[in-house]
């Protein structure tokens, strides 16, 4: 089930927007936050599917609210609510990657309607990026045994390094470095178990240029050293 976080100051309209999302339209959860501020300590419990906020707010404005959320994820999707139709807000909102902008009171259809694409060209986005995303591991299971960074990716498919360090986190949960050392790893265990090769051989062929450091991290990740590991498995 998708979850949709509502962010209201007026407490009849989050009411409204709830029992419209969970029960007219359904498939949906529902959190609710009264302020810009206890929408962003939601947000850094976890991340919803889709946010849907009104533009002005008591203390902190609807704009303000989306630029503190796009500094917490560029990637989820915001919905914009409001009783004013002016056009500076929405162009501003634009900036921020707001998916769209519907005025109050709100047609229920085409809420729906909107929330319906919202996702589907979601879906198609996640599809595509997944794409990008095997064709990346398969770059590291390629040139394992050599130096891999963020730069060498990004430029093997033409990407930002840091879009790709975050593809990580978004799909795997995992930063790039534990990626890494956890394929190299898997690597070393499974040469020590399958071959007589020599422990600086083993190193090497996963991506350690000092045998030294491999035993080093080898023995913190395994919790023995490499030589324990062969004598053991």
């Amino acid at each position: 089930m998708k979850e949709i976080l509502i962010v209201e100051d007026e407490e009849i309209i989050r009411a409204g927007l709830k029992v419209l999302l969970e029960q007219v339209i359904g498939g949906f959860s529902v959190r609710e936050a009264k302020s810009g501020e206890e929408g962003l300590s939601l947000l850094h419990q976890r991340l919803p599917h889709l946010i849907i906020t009104d533009i002005r707010m008591g203390a902190m404005d609807g704009l303000t609210f989306i630029s503190k959320v796009r500094q917490i994820s560029k990637e989820v999707p915001i919905l914009i609510l409001s009783g004013h139709s002016d056009f500076e807000y929405a162009r501003t909102a634009m900036k921020y990657e707001v998916r769209d902008y519907l005025l109050k009171p709100i047609n229920r259809v085409e809420l729906s309607e909107t929330i319906s694409k919202l996702f589907k060209d979601k879906e198609e986005e996640s599809s595509e990026t997944s794409k990008q995303f095997r064709k990346i591991l398969q770059y590291i299971a390629d040139h394992l045994s050599h130096e891999i960074t963020l730069k060498h990716i990004a430029d093997y498919v033409f990407l930002n390094p840091q879009y790709v360090g975050q593809l990580f986190k978004a799909e795997l949960n995992q930063t790039f470095t534990e990626y890494i050392t956890e394929e190299r790893l898997k690597r070393a265990k499974k040469l020590l178990k399958d071959t007589n090769l020599k422990v600086y051989e083993v190193a090497q062929l996963s991506g350690y240029r000092s045998p030294k450091h491999f035993m080093t991290v080898f023995k913190q990740e395994v919790g023995m050293t490499p030589v324990q590991f062969r004598k053991y498995s």
